[in-house]
């Protein structure tokens, strides 16, 4: 877990792991030159499975993934944002699968996508096969990123590309997918904090994409993937202009079902209390 300037929103990230069914990780905090105390706060709490790594230099999130792999001690590595809120079962049911199908480096789940108020908006799915995730290459591949737990030795067979500012995640699947083999779990288990839309990480992230399809050479995929990156930005930019940004989200996910609303419900009514951190931090 990478963050920048995360102080209000870490110990509900944190209280999330430590309330995990599957009781076996490792936590790696990788701080990227936060000012707001994050660090300091992180540094009061007192648990061997929690790791803080502080150098004051902001470097940037794939740095900071890359360096995370590297000190993983664990067979698998999971992705999670410091805005994020994972459900209790997320961990367990992940190393499940993979321990059930070891033909498989990478994983996701379904996530609940929430605006900035903590407000359900939608279900933000994944293809279930390798096939459905890689069906076009071109547009990219549906994996929500801070939903992720893949192998070790995949992650670092396979570094994220340090010079992509926006959408690293999409450029690593796009350089691995032919020779990797993807899946993914229906089962909503991630709480994924979504700001809005942003023209400067609309346009950035899609450049970052088109850029990793050019350096693999696929002219088919390149021809592609310009024509329907250029109409998506086009829409995101329109939509931003005309302030009705909402609609083109809500149109990137799925109605979310009243147990999986019932149960977000509940899990924030447990960070509210905040309880574990506060105790362990010796507040």
């Amino acid at each position: 877990m990478s963050f920048h300037n995360s102080r209000d929103s870490l110990p509900f990230a944190i209280n999330s792991l430590l309330w995990q069914t599957y009781s076996h990780w490792e936590l790696i905090l990788l701080d990227d030159g936060s000012n707001d105390g994050s660090a300091e706060f992180l540094k009061a709490i007192h648990d061997p499975r929690i790791r803080l790594y502080s150098d004051s230099v902001c470097r940037g999130l794939p740095v900071r993934l890359n360096m995370g792999v590297n000190l993983a001690q664990g067979e698998f590595i999971a992705r999670m944002d410091a805005d994020d809120v994972a459900f209790p079962e997320r961990l367990e049911r992940q190393v499940a699968y993979l321990q059930e199908h070891p033909d498989v480096d990478l994983l996701a789940t379904s996530a609940l996508l929430v605006n900035g108020n903590n407000i359900p908006v939608g279900v933000l799915s994944t293809k279930l096969s390798h096939e459905e995730i890689c069906r076009r290459p071109w547009l990219g591949f549906p994996m929500p990123h801070p939903t992720w737990m893949g192998r070790t030795e995949w992650f670092r067979r396979n570094p994220y590309d340090e010079s992509a500012r926006k959408g690293q995640d999409q450029v690593l699947l796009y350089e691995t997918y032919q020779n990797s083999k993807f899946a993914g779990l229906p089962d909503t288990l991630l709480g994924y904090k979504y700001a809005g839309l942003s023209m400067q990480k609309t346009l950035i992230g899609r450049y970052c994409y088109l850029k990793a399809m050019r350096g693999a050479k696929n002219r088919r995929n390149w021809l592609l993937g310009n024509v329907s990156h250029a109409i998506a930005a086009a829409r995101d930019l329109l939509s931003l202009a005309l302030g009705v940004e909402s609609h083109v989200i809500k149109n990137r996910v799925q109605i979310a079902d009243a147990a999986i609303l019932a149960e977000w419900k509940e899990l924030q009514r447990r960070l509210k209390d905040m309880k574990d951190i506060s105790r362990m931090a010796g507040s």
